[in-house]
């Protein structure tokens, strides 16, 4: 992985008007954006259309990246809004989706049959649980134990404090530990 100011320098030759360092910018933080996204929303489809959604946006509104800043929790923002966004219209339209089950390959020298049965559920009631909170603790949640942001980078990317990020990941913890069985 590329480090910060590496990254600071592919989005300063982009604003010169590098495609290529854009793309470069693309390769280092898409897998990053696209496991917030796919933590956040429904399905690997929804992940992967708003991981690109958001760099578009993320490109055209690079003029109001503040360069004193880190760049990626100023994307993470981007991101964090565009799955606020998303989860938004999917409330209006009344949509009910119950998510995917992410399976993930087991390989030859994986646990047994049945340690790979509870991973599985243990992973779906992780997943449910998540899904049973409000939108701004899921973002939280997810941008603090999957893209392993600080209190004062999520609070950037939402838009809060760091010490409401601290109340409400406990608030968020609480609520999953009460829905786990």
């Amino acid at each position: 992985m590329a480090g910060r100011g590496d990254i600071e320098s592919l989005v300063e030759l982009t604003r010169s008007g590098s495609s290529a360092a854009w793309g470069r910018v693309y390769e280092i933080l898409a897998p990053s954006v696209f496991r917030i996204c796919r933590k956040v929303l429904a399905s690997p489809e929804d992940a992967d259309d708003a991981t690109s959604e958001i760099f578009l946006k993320a490109r055209v509104r690079l003029g109001s990246y503040e360069r004193s800043r880190p760049f990626a929790p100023w994307l993470y923002r981007v991101a964090a809004n565009h799955c606020w966004d998303q989860l938004r219209k999917r409330r209006t339209r009344a949509e009910v989706d119950d998510g995917e089950l992410e399976l993930e390959s087991l390989e030859d020298d994986a646990p047994t049959p049945q340690e790979a049965v509870l991973a599985i559920e243990n992973r779906e009631n992780l997943r449910r649980a998540l899904a049973d909170l409000d939108d701004r603790s899921r973002l939280a949640v997810v941008l603090r134990y999957y893209a392993d942001m600080s209190y004062e980078e999520i609070g950037f990317a939402l838009g809060i404090s760091p010490n409401f990020v601290g109340v409400l990941l406990l608030r968020a913890r609480r609520a999953m530990r009460k829905s786990l069985p």
